[in-house]
């Protein structure tokens, strides 16, 4: 009787997904991270994984091309040795006219269709048991999320939110008291993109894979998947890096820069010092921030087209203000008074950060166009 199961646990690939915000680099972005899956599944065969589990949003929808359907299916079939468990999302939800109805998935690869279901594998001596969405939202399992503590080894591949007990969310939410009420011996969770630590709830390990590539700004650094051993009552997991390349966010303070070409010597040196020779294969939003001097404001488009020769991807937000005195310009009796006047008055009343930056950047445009110095729009 096997008393170890061999795995590889990954989840939100969100394959398809438009990232029209990367604009011309959105295609070719599209592509590697198909291709972060191709080098999961040589993971697979190199080191022997006996089960691949996928937990949810593999698909950014129910609707993907079919190149990158058929790609996905090809890749798949290329690991008979490999079971290949795939929950559905929340983006990719089951459904009759989904990817997963089609009829021609490999004969490895498990598709879980139901909100809740077991299947066992007694040669393997596996319990495996899935949830999957069946719509964009649904509540969560409750109770019935518990196996028998037999001698089988069972896992869970769970697409949703991890909640505090007595609390519940509309993404399939699961709470840690339930989890530790379940006899499972490893809980594959996905949904959240940020992986976390393997943690312990009773005799049950869980863990969030995270997204094995980021698919935007709000998923920085470095991604992965979780890969090792599931043993009854524990689990051997160790964190493997599989992300193409990064996103960063990163702030550089320009006061006292007065000068475009120093702006991007600074911006070139704090990416240098920060990520080291290979600093120019990451996607960057570059944040300016700090205090110019009065009179200088730095030429964004200026700055983006520099860099977006030398980077593979970047953004730039200016954040940075003039060393002006506001409150002299408004107690001024001129247009520029009046105007610096209502400006404030606009800013005090917004709501929300974003608002209240948008107001800001629009005052200090406005005060250099009172000095005929824009000559375009700056974002």
């Amino acid at each position: 009787m096997n008393n170890k199961i061999k795995i590889l646990h990954c989840s939100d690939f969100h394959l398809g997904a438009e990232l029209s915000f990367l604009k011309n680099k959105a295609k070719s972005r599209r592509a590697e991270v198909l291709n972060t899956l191709s080098r999961i599944t040589d993971i697979c065969s190199s080191q022997k994984i006996e089960l691949l589990i996928i937990s949810g949003d593999l698909f950014d929808s129910n609707h993907v091309d079919s190149a990158t359907l058929t790609s996905v299916k090809e890749l798949f079939a290329g690991i008979p040795d490999t079971l290949v468990a795939v929950a559905c999302g929340n983006h990719d939800y089951f459904a009759v006219d989904s990817p997963y109805s089609d009829d021609d998935w490999s004969s490895n690869v498990v598709i879980i269709y139901k909100k809740f279901t077991t299947i066992e594998y007694p040669k393997k001596n596996l319990r495996l048991c899935g949830s999957s969405f069946l719509s964009s939202y649904q509540e969560g399992c409750g109770s019935s999320l518990s196996v028998p503590d037999d001698n089988m080894i069972n896992i869970l591949v769970y697409h949703g939110d991890l909640v505090s007990e007595n609390q519940t969310s509309k993404y399939n939410s699961v709470s840690v008291k339930t989890l530790e009420n379940s006899n499972f011996d490893y809980v594959a969770l996905g949904h959240i993109h940020s992986a976390t630590p393997l943690m312990r709830a009773g005799n049950t390990t869980y863990a969030y894979s995270g997204t094995p590539d980021g698919n935007g700004f709000d998923e920085c650094g470095k991604k992965g998947v979780y890969a090792g051993y599931v043993y009854k009552h524990r689990t051997e997991l160790a964190f493997i890096e599989t992300s193409s390349r990064t996103y960063e966010n990163v702030s550089v303070d320009i006061s006292a820069l007065t000068s475009n070409s120093r702006i991007i010597q600074a911006i070139i040196k704090k990416l240098e010092d920060t990520y080291g020779s290979s600093y120019q294969e990451n996607l960057y939003r570059i944040t300016l921030t700090g205090s110019t001097p009065d009179g200088f404001l730095p030429g964004i488009k200026f700055i983006h087209t520099e860099l977006q020769d030398l980077l593979y991807f970047v953004n730039i937000v200016n954040k940075s203000r003039p060393d002006t005195d506001i409150s002299i310009l408004s107690s001024d009796f001129s247009l520029k008074g009046i105007f610096v006047r209502k400006m404030l008055s606009k800013i005090n009343s917004c709501e929300t950060a974003e608002e209240k930056e948008m107001y800001e950047n629009a005052l200090y445009i406005g005060l250099k166009a009172f000095d005929g110095e824009v000559s375009y729009y700056e974002n």
